[in-house]
């Protein structure tokens, strides 16, 4: 006879829990892990005496029975208590301009997550594997990784050949893993600690996982951002505030569509583009929101003879910037000025109503010949 549970998540699996109180531990290692995995919660869980399972909707009101009824502990947070590594300051300096680009303090900041959209063929993965690769060289000690999705080893490797100081990079391609379990992979390959992470494409990851593991798609979401989050507060070996850079696919009318979880989860989004039409040799990134940086300026690159900035063209567009709010300024304080000095005088309408009030008020000297 079948036995109705409730199941909830926990720090190894799942727990079943019976009406009668006894309850049953599902580890990754279970048959039945992956298919738990992919139910929707508050669903029932029937045990049968042969170990088969089924699930049904919560008819009975199973887990309202089974809900703590106990007061809501909440604890609050002060700034001043907060503690932190130093290293979550330091910035990952590439040795180019774009430094001045990603952030104020110049370079990627540990423990923040950055967004990259765009059109296909724009170049987001060849500048930021050559950005990656810029941390790596220029901080020895800091630890970089690409995530594939999308590229296998035969499109690395035709990449090699225009990038060859890209052979080291360490990359993890979720294709050699589609039959085995592409979830439990990028958990332990993340919990080794890697100080900046490139992902490519956050849509990609999530579906190979969402196939492979039988998971629903808010469920993986959801999994993928708990995990960035857990890593950008380093919790893996190395105890690092782990970076992540994560290319978006844009939708058919050029926009991204995410969960709100995140839109808030990200630290900076970012746009790659061509200026002046598609496939045109302009091409450009620029922040549209960024937490630690500017944003609405464009940092132009190209890709002959690699990967290269236009640092000439970036600074004079802070220099124009800077001219044209300091022009700003001036006006803004000449209004005042002007406003100070003549924002009392009277206009013509005014001062004729008041000597208008003055005559009737016998205030004024009659006009001579006047009785």
């Amino acid at each position: 006879m079948k036995q109705p549970h409730t199941f909830k998540t926990t720090a190894t699996g799942f727990e079943l829990k019976s009406t009668n109180g006894s309850t049953i531990a599902i580890t990754k290692d279970h048959k039945k892990f992956n298919w738990l995995a992919g139910q929707e919660p508050n669903r029932v869980i029937n045990v049968f005496p042969n170990g088969k399972m089924t699930s049904s909707a919560d008819y009975k009101g199973l887990y309202a029975k089974t809900t703590s009824t106990k007061p809501m502990k909440v604890k609050l947070t002060k700034l001043d208590d907060l503690k932190f590594n130093a290293d979550l300051f330091v910035p990952m300096p590439t040795g180019t301009v774009a430094d001045k680009f990603f952030s104020n303090e110049g370079g990627f900041m540990p423990g923040s997550n950055i967004m990259a959209a765009g059109a296909p063929g724009v170049g987001k993965t060849t500048v930021l594997l050559e950005l990656l690769h810029k941390v790596h060289a220029t901080n020895p000690n800091k630890k970089v990784l690409f995530i594939s999705a999308e590229m296998n080893q035969l499109d690395m490797a035709r990449y090699l050949k225009r990038f060859p100081h890209w052979g080291q990079l360490p990359i993890l391609f979720l294709s050699d893993y589609t039959d085995a379990n592409p979830q439990a992979v990028i958990e332990s390959t993340l919990n080794q600690g890697w100080d900046l992470v490139l992902t490519d494409s956050y849509t990609e990851v999530n579906d190979t996982v969402k196939e492979e593991c039988n998971l629903t798609r808010s469920k993986t979401e959801k999994w993928f951002l708990d995990l960035m989050i857990a890593q950008n507060q380093g919790k893996n070996k190395r105890k690092v505030y782990t970076t992540f850079v994560t290319i978006l696919q844009l939708s058919k009318g050029g926009t991204f569509v995410g969960s709100n979880k995140l839109k808030h989860m990200t630290t900076a989004m970012m746009e790659l583009n061509w200026k002046g039409g598609e496939n045109s040799a302009q091409r450009y990134m620029e922040f549209s929101k960024n937490r630690l940086g500017q944003v609405g300026q464009k940092m132009f690159f190209n890709f002959e003879g690699g990967v290269t900035f236009d640092e000439a063209r970036y600074s004079r567009d802070l220099l124009n910037d800077a001219m044209l709010a300091e022009e700003r300024q001036k006006l803004e304080n000449e209004d005042g000025a002007f406003d100070a000095l003549f924002g009392e005088l009277k206009t013509n309408e005014q001062l004729a109503e008041e000597e208008a009030i003055r005559e009737i008020n016998g205030e004024l000297a009659p006009v001579r010949g006047e009785a």
